[in-house]
């Protein structure tokens, strides 16, 4: 019997275990298809609450054009009810995809819809801090728009209130760069309905981020509570120079409450008595300045170095300081004008409007012989009078003007006409963020800056007709192969004779030849193979973070010249990407109208060319390359340039003072 029960329970067993597999695929695929439907449901109901909040953020969007003050206090409330919904739908999306963040990066393959599921999780979190920073920083600005609607602007009773509210714009601040922070977590995207959200999302939250970094600085820069007084310098792009050009001009401008109190202005040629500071090697050889001037202070192009200058030569001139420094052009008056309308000068019995502030600017400074308002003066101090004129409209503009003056004030920081540094933390903060900083930027990859400085004693870069060529190998080890070429044509019509004294103050050219010393600031640990078409080339080295290459040519009336230099650029620049794309920016130097830009990538097989006519702002390229492995080499840190006597600024810049003003300095 034992036998049978044995054969018995040897026939049953194998069945059972089939039976009980197949009940556990059963089981296990029913599991799947609830996960899968359970999934399913909620990707759609979050897909549904994004959606939503997307087209309620298109409404505030729409809602925020208004043309009169009275409107305010209807728009408000109902923008800010539309804006807290679209926060509740995006924290309602989030929470739904809580459950399904770990797994739904990994569907960026699926076809069609999978870039959609893996960008969900980070897109919903950015939708959250997004709205929730616009919603913070609305109820913060509450108070102010109610004043603003019922009176005319005056900041003396605006500004208390936003500096009460200072904490709640930082937290809405705060707020915004999380949300920028989530967005970079979205990888590739292709479905072009994600890929006008994201756009959207690039364009407005920097936007958003530059008002409340603004709102949290406003009435300090103000002069709330207490005045600040800034150094106001009047460049002329004619003569460029690094940061925009020559300084024809400075002003004293002291806020206090959004009112200019006080204002005192003065000719930029000063002379020392006691002591002198010897002035660049390429200014002390070639023009044989000996001693370097408040004129000629903005010679760094990273303008925080500039401003420092700036700040120590006016401490040495008129042993004042300041808690600031503002370098602007004629440009950048015309731009004000524009949203402020004309202004009139009783001193020159003149409107001055936005389309001739920059022609009337060039003729008081440089050809009438009327010597302006203060004769010791000459006509140099004409664009620091409009500045004031302008600064003095804010008492009288409507909500609209207000509007179109911040446009304008950001065209004029997106040129360069516009430069701007404060000792407040805030202050600078918020310049860096509005772009207005003037700093080498520190973007990953590759990276081109040319930077003329006109020494000629003349007024004729607008005739200087100036092209870049840069074409780049990316190496298997990916090591660049860069070769720059720079082109230089003068036009300078014959009339510009009777007012330039030309290269060398006449001894190295005429009039209207143009004399560049030219800077090229690349990548740190980029190395020069060969260079050519200099008239005297001058030693590279590390500066700003970056390598320098440099030298001065002239290029004669109705020539021109070509500068070609061929360089290596280690592989740190793939650094940021693991190996996997290729970015170069290129930025542009404030006041330099450059005639084109052509750039050429090559990797491999693949190509990518890219152009600009007449650019006015940075630009920026970039391709994806084949991975391949790489490894960076070891750059030692630059130190951070401190302006002081001693200091090194760049090579062949140092700061001194030397106390027997007797002394002549003739070569480098």
């Amino acid at each position: 019997m034992s036998a049978q029960i044995m054969s018995s329970q040897a026939s049953h067993s194998p069945r059972s275990r089939n039976r009980r597999a197949l009940w556990f695929f059963a089981l296990l695929g029913a599991v799947l298809i609830a996960v899968l439907v359970v999934a399913g449901v909620l990707l759609f109901l979050a897909r549904n609450d994004m959606q939503a909040g997307a087209q309620d953020l298109k409404a505030v969007q729409a809602a925020t054009r208004i043309s009169q003050r009275s409107q305010l206090l209807t728009v408000l409330p109902r923008v800010q009810r539309q804006v807290r919904t679209a926060n509740t739908e995006f924290s309602q999306a989030r929470l739904l995809l809580t459950p399904l963040s770990p797994f739904l990066p990994h569907l960026a393959g699926v076809p069609r819809i999978g870039d959609e599921l893996a960008a969900a999780p980070d897109l919903a979190a950015a939708g959250v801090d997004t709205t929730g920073g616009v919603v913070t920083l609305l109820a913060a600005l509450k108070p102010a728009v109610h004043l603003l609607a019922h009176a005319h602007l005056h900041l003396s009773r605006v500004l208390p209130l936003l500096a009460h509210n200072r904490g709640r714009f930082s937290q809405a601040c705060h707020q915004f760069q999380r949300a920028e922070l989530e967005r970079r977590g979205i990888g590739a995207v292709h479905t072009p309905s994600l890929r006008s959200a994201v756009a959207t999302f690039d364009h407005r939250v920097p936007e958003l981020r530059v008002v409340c970094a603004g709102l949290v600085a406003l009435p300090g820069i103000l002069g709330y509570p207490q005045p600040r007084t800034y150094l106001l310098a009047n460049e002329d792009p004619q003569e460029l120079r690094a940061t925009g050009g020559f300084i024809g001009s400075a002003d004293l401008l002291t806020l206090k409450d959004g009112t200019a109190r006080q204002k005192f202005q003065w000719n930029s040629a000063f002379r020392y008595e006691d002591y002198v500071v010897p002035s660049p090697q390429p200014m002390r050889y070639y023009n044989r300045e000996p001693y370097w001037l408040f004129r000629d202070s903005n010679w760094s192009p990273d303008f925080p170095v500039t401003a420092a200058l700036e700040r120590f030569f006016l401490r040495l001139d008129l042993h004042r300081k300041v808690q600031g420094v503002i370098d602007l052009t004629p440009q950048c008056a015309a731009d004000l004008l524009a949203a402020t309308g004309p202004v009139y000068l009783p001193a020159y019995h003149r409107w001055v409007t936005s389309a001739n502030v920059a022609q009337l600017t060039d003729y008081y400074a440089h050809w009438s012989p009327y010597p302006g308002p203060i004769p010791d003066e000459s006509g140099k101090q004409f664009i620091g009078i409009v500045a004031h004129h302008i600064l003095s409209r804010q008492r009288s503009l409507s909500t609209k003007q207000l509007l179109h003056v911040i446009q304008e004030a950001g065209t004029a920081v997106k040129h360069g006409d516009l430069l701007a540094y404060f000792d407040n933390r805030s202050a600078e903060s918020f310049t860096r963020i509005a772009g207005a900083s003037g700093t080498l930027l520190s973007t990953p990859g590759d990276y081109l800056y040319v930077v003329d400085s006109n020494l000629s004693y003349n007024k004729i870069n607008p005739y200087i007709h100036e092209s870049i060529r840069y074409h780049v190998s990316i190496r298997p080890d990916r090591w660049l192969q860069s070769r720059l070429t720079i082109r230089f044509t003068n036009r300078a019509p014959a009339a510009l004779a009777v007012h330039g004294l030309g290269p060398g103050a006449g001894r190295l050219g005429g009039p209207i030849d143009y004399a560049d010393f030219v800077r090229i600031y690349v990548p740190a640990g980029a190395q020069i193979i060969d260079q050519s078409g200099w008239m005297n080339r001058w030693t590279p080295g590390p500066a700003y973070g970056k390598m320098m290459f440099c030298g001065y040519l002239i290029v004669r009336n109705g020539e021109t010249r070509t500068v070609h230099i061929n360089y290596v650029v280690p592989p740190n620049v793939f650094s940021w990407s693991h190996g996997t794309r290729y970015r170069l920016t290129i930025q542009h130097q404030p006041g330099n109208h450059l005639q084109a830009v052509h750039v050429s990538v090559q990797a491999g097989t693949a190509r990518r060319n890219w152009s600009a006519a007449d650019p006015t702002v940075d630009g920026t390229v970039s391709m994806p390359v084949p991975p391949r492995p790489f490894q960076p080499i070891p750059l030692p840190k630059q130190p951070r340039v401190v302006v002081a006597p001693g200091a090194r600024i760049e090579p062949h810049t140092f700061v001194n003072i030397v106390t027997n003003p007797n002394e002549v300095y003739s070569s480098p």
